[in-house]
C-alpha cells in the first residue's frame, strides 16, 4: 500500500468511527431504562429485578414520598390535579400546618441495564439504579416526579431519560399554575418553588 492510499485507509475509519458514536448512543435511548409501578403488589408479576428488591424500592419511594411529595397551599387545587389529597405530615410541615400533598400513585425503579451474554444469547441483566415516587396528575395526564419531570402515561417499561429518578431535595411548593407537565404547558411551572421542609398511597 502506498501512502496515498494508507492516508486514505486511515480518513475512512475515521468517518466510519465518528458515524458509530451518534448511533451507539441512539441504540442507549432505545434500551429499557426503568420501569413504572402502580402497586406493592406487582413486584410479584414482574420478572426484571427480585421480588425483594422491587419491595425495598417501593418502601423507599413511600418514604421518599412523605419528605418530597409536592406541597400545595390550597387543597382543592391539589384535589383539582391529582385527587385525594391529605395535609402534609406535622413532621414534615416545616411550620406550615395548612399546606396539602397528593397520594402516591405509583413508583418508578430505575435500571443499572447491563448487557447480558450467554450461549442461549444476548439479553439484559438489570439492577436497581434509583426509585422515585410518582403521582398521577389526572389533569395533564401521565405520571410525574417529585420535581414535575413527566415520566410516562401508563405503567410499564421506560426508556432513555424517562427513566431518571433523581429526587429535589427539598419538597416543591406549587404556584396556582400547577405542577408538573400540565403546568409547563401553560408556562406555569416557573411557579413552583423549593420548600422547607390508583389514587392512594402514603401521606
Amino acid at each position: 500500500m502506498n501512502p496515498t492510499q494508507s492516508k486514505r485507509s486511515r480518513q475512512l475509519r475515521l468517518v466510519l468511527m465518528a458515524a458509530a458514536v451518534p448511533a451507539a448512543l441512539t441504540g442507549c435511548e432505545d434500551e429499557p431504562s426503568g420501569k413504572i409501578l402502580t402497586a406493592r403488589e406487582e413486584c410479584a408479576v414482574q420478572t426484571e429485578i427480585s421480588v425483594a428488591e422491587c419491595q425495598a424500592a417501593y418502601e423507599k419511594a413511600l418514604a421518599d414520598h412523605a419528605k418530597l411529595a409536592p406541597r400545595f397551599e390550597s387543597e382543592r387545587e391539589c384535589n383539582d390535579q391529582f385527587g385525594a389529597c391529605q395535609p402534609v405530615p406535622q413532621q414534615y410541615a416545616n411550620g406550615n400546618q395548612n399546606s396539602f400533598m397528593p397520594p402516591m400513585a405509583g413508583f418508578l425503579i430505575g435500571y443499572a441495564v447491563s448487557q447480558a451474554m450467554n450461549s442461549g444469547g444476548g439479553g439484559y441483566y438489570y439492577g436497581v439504579r434509583g426509585v422515585s415516587p410518582l403521582y398521577r396528575d389526572y389533569r395533564g395526564g401521565g405520571y410525574l416526579r417529585p420535581g414535575g419531570e413527566y415520566v410516562g402515561k401508563s405503567s410499564g417499561m421506560v426508556r432513555g431519560k424517562y427513566g431518571d429518578t433523581a429526587l429535589p431535595t427539598r419538597a416543591m411548593t406549587v404556584s396556582r399554575a400547577g405542577f408538573g407537565s400540565s403546568a409547563a404547558a401553560r408556562g406555569g411551572f416557573g411557579g413552583s418553588r423549593s420548600s422547607g421542609s390508583s389514587r392512594g398511597w402514603g401521606g
